[in-house]
């Protein structure tokens, strides 16, 4: 099967936890980084060469204006980020494994709900979930977002798993609509969603007039 050039095929490595042993989404991810590789991963480099010094001073504003994309130096709160992110996502697979059929059960309750119409509807009854969510506050321009971005680039974001014909979406990133509508944030997960892995979600799902609960 051809892939997409973003795409990887899912690679497992044991990850050393109990928790996460035997979960196919677990062990397809990067492995947990130690401080050093993180540093690597995380930090932006920055192009120089003493010649720059003698360029002409317009031409050095140029220059002075990348340290702004390029240059990241990580400090010991993204450190502290990244780790959490890294449990976040991984805790997040532990009910949900391909492989014992909790993946399914969260599945078949969705899809229970949607059909009903009912958020409070299910098929099965005290499913666990391990999901776990997490606020980033910071005054603007504080570098939340280039710091999300890079420690989410050191993820495949879609793993395709061959043995079980199966497309894992790592992460997503959305942005929240600039209104405040929970219609529109719908939305915008699954035109994310449908340019990632090629779907057609939201003409399928979001445009056919469903109301708020219904979507989400």
């Amino acid at each position: 099967m051809s892939l997409p050039s973003e795409y990887v095929n899912a690679i497992y490595k044991d990850t050393g936890n109990p928790a996460y042993k035997g979960n196919p989404f677990i062990e397809a991810l990067t492995p947990i980084m130690e401080l050093k590789q993180l540093k690597e991963g995380l930090e932006g480099k920055v192009d120089f060469s003493l010649n720059d010094l003698q360029d002409k001073p317009r031409q050095r504003a140029h220059m002075v204006a990348a340290l702004l994309d390029d240059f990241f130096q990580p400090l010991s709160q993204h450190v502290l980020l990244e780790e959490r992110i890294s449990i976040m996502i991984r805790r997040g697979y532990v009910s949900r494994n391909l492989l014992d059929g909790s993946l399914n059960k969260h599945l078949q309750d969705g899809y229970e709900r949607v059909m009903s119409g009912d958020l409070q509807s299910y098929k099965f009854r005290n499913v666990l979930t391990t999901a776990t969510c997490l606020s980033l506050i910071g005054c603007s321009g504080s570098g939340k977002s280039s710091t999300l971005d890079r420690i989410l680039a050191t993820y495949p974001q879609v793993i395709y798993h061959q043995q079980h014909n199966f497309f894992q979406l790592s992460y997503l990133k959305i942005e929240c609509p600039n209104n405040g509508s929970q219609q529109s944030l719908c939305l915008n997960f699954f035109r994310e969603v449908d340019k990632r892995l090629g779907t057609n979600y939201e003409n399928s799902h979001g445009l056919r007039g469903r109301g708020v609960p219904t979507l989400l």
